[in-house]
């Protein structure tokens, strides 16, 4: 395969999936397909949407196919079946017990140990489901990582499961405030749909109250899986995405002496994934360069500069953001 990084993943005893941690536009999908393009790695894109975006909705796998025409998912097994047959109900209902619709059963499970361990009890089956999941997909994708950019800490909490045959790291990725404001603000379709959709639109003070709040919940995966807890600024991963991602999760990754290293630090070479949901961007695809987005700073009001300081503060200032 032809990357061009000089960097590549640390190897493990068992099988690794690396969970991007964050909140929505913080350029997650670029993140994944950059990762996913490395040697020995593979993008699912975000597997907490698999059942409804995927399953029931039959979405545009980031291969280009239908779900229903994708040669990866539809043959992964599922319990005594195949992901390709699940009915719509079944879909529907792995979408409440342990998917992009259980936010307010995974809640508590974050914070309280009890909790925690009553939800893996309650869904254990459908869990087991999921945890069957990831390891086919680490087998037919040929792999030895794999990576969910899934970001929801309530879906994350899957991840702790205690029998699962693989390990996990969490790699929160965080983007300035004032940023993802600008982005939540503006009118995107969805191309992974096959019906004309757009992206949801948020205030100002939803997208800032989201993204104080999630990345919050975030953290506390530095609390819950200390070992497995890193963290990077997008900022820093567009300006020189090697170098920060040696800097900022450097358990996961070493400089490799076959890699070929770009002349421009932006630059990577990205493959087609079976990437489930995400930004657009999963599509764009072979020689790619990152670009500093800093249409916000002229763009957004002097009520949403204030807003920003005011909700975000305290939690951007331990990311090292300045929001006067």
């Amino acid at each position: 395969m032809v990357t061009s990084a000089s960097i590549g993943f640390k190897q493990t005893a068992r099988p690794l999936l690396v969970y991007i941690l964050g909140w929505g536009r913080s350029g997650s999908s670029v993140l994944a397909n950059i990762l996913g393009s490395m040697p020995g790695c593979a993008s699912l894109g975000e597997v907490r949407y698999l059942w409804d975006r995927g399953v029931v909705e039959n979405g545009i796998c980031g291969c280009g196919a239908a779900f229903s025409e994708c040669e990866f998912w539809p043959t992964l097994p599922l319990g005594d079946s195949h992901l390709g047959i699940v009915d719509t109900e079944r879909a529907r209902a792995l979408v409440k017990s342990i998917g992009s619709g259980a936010r307010h059963s995974q809640i508590p499970g974050l914070h309280i140990d009890a909790a925690r361990a009553a939800y893996f009890e309650r869904n254990r089956a459908d869990l087991d489901l999921l945890m069957e999941l990831y390891t086919a997909a680490f087998e037919k994708s040929g792999g030895r990582v794999l990576v969910d950019a899934s970001k929801s800490p309530f879906f994350a909490l899957n991840l702790m499961h205690p029998d699962r045959p693989f390990d996990v790291a969490f790699l929160h990725l965080v983007r300035d405030p004032r940023a993802v404001l600008h982005s939540w603000k503006k009118t995107k379709p969805r191309t992974d749909s096959s019906e004309d959709q757009l992206f949801p639109r948020y205030s100002s003070v939803r997208s800032l109250l989201q993204w104080a709040l999630l990345n919050s919940r975030c953290e506390r995966f530095a609390q819950l899986a200390p070992d497995l807890y890193c963290q990077i600024r997008f900022e820093d991963f567009v300006d020189n995405w090697q170098t920060a991602l040696l800097s900022g999760a450097g358990d996961l990754f070493e400089p490799v002496s076959h890699g070929a290293t770009p002349g421009d630090a932006r630059a990577a070479i990205v493959h087609a994934q079976h990437s489930i949901s995400g930004n657009p961007s999963r599509f764009n695809l072979g020689e790619v360069t990152l670009k500093p987005d800093t249409s916000w700073s002229d763009a957004i009001t002097r009520m949403d500069r204030a807003l920003a300081a005011i909700i975000c503060g305290p939690v951007a200032r331990r990311y090292g953001y300045c929001m006067r």
